[in-house]
């Protein structure tokens, strides 16, 4: 009988070690846990769905090459498609329409005229919200650390491509609060949104430059 009721107790043992082990199993993951598809699908469809967006941003350069750190503060509007202008508080200003982008600079009292094929090419970090909506076409996305899921490194997959990394912080609705490029020199440029706005209705006159006159243009 003692035996019997040792080998019953081991039974009982067993059969909740393994429902244990099995309920582990099937259970959900925690409700603030999100898998790295997951995370990329909401930045995707969040831009994806985006119309125009306003916002703060604080600009931080570290440029290990000459040991020098750099900070600007400015405002951001973009509308889509392809339309992206940035006033810094120091004077100068990008515009972006489509595949044209101008640089002044009311210091040097000078424009700069460019056109180009891709964003990278045109190595302005904040451009990258233009196609935001298209992370996985162009790179290759790890979560650094799986308790920090919002928190991601963007690889590229061109080769030859300017950036070594992109790394991004992102808040639950998909949206990109902060942008850090790492380029192939060590140097980092890094940008914190804040007081962002989306879908206010921007007007296309919003990025079109009259330059002042005496300024000098280079195309």
């Amino acid at each position: 009988m003692i035996n019997m009721n040792i080998q019953m107790n081991k039974l009982i043992l067993t059969a909740g070690a393994l429902l244990l082990v099995l309920s582990a199993a099937v259970s959900p993951r925690p409700l603030n846990a999100q898998t790295v598809e997951e995370v990329v699908a909401s930045v995707e469809s969040h831009y994806g769905d985006l119309t125009d967006l306003t916002a703060k941003v604080i600009q931080k350069n570290v440029l290990k090459s000459i040991g020098k750190t750099q900070t600007f503060e400015g405002t951001l509007w973009i509308k889509k498609p392809g339309k992206l202008r940035i006033e810094y508080s120091n004077g100068q200003l990008i515009i972006i329409n489509n595949k044209a982008a101008l640089f002044y600079s009311k210091k040097s009292e000078q424009v700069v005229k460019k056109t180009f094929t891709d964003f990278e090419r045109l190595n302005i970090p904040v451009a990258f919200l233009l196609g935001a909506a298209h992370i996985r076409d162009d790179f290759d996305v790890l979560q650094a650390d799986p308790k920090t899921p919002r928190v991601l490194d963007l690889l590229p997959r061109k080769s030859g491509a300017a950036m070594k990394k992109m790394g991004l912080v992102l808040d639950a609705a998909g949206r990109i609060t902060e942008l850090t490029i790492f380029d192939r020199s060590g140097n980092t440029t890094t940008l914190a949104f804040s007081d962002i706005r989306e879908d206010a209705g921007l007007d296309d006159r919003r990025f079109v430059f009259q330059a002042p006159k005496g300024t000098e243009i280079i195309e």
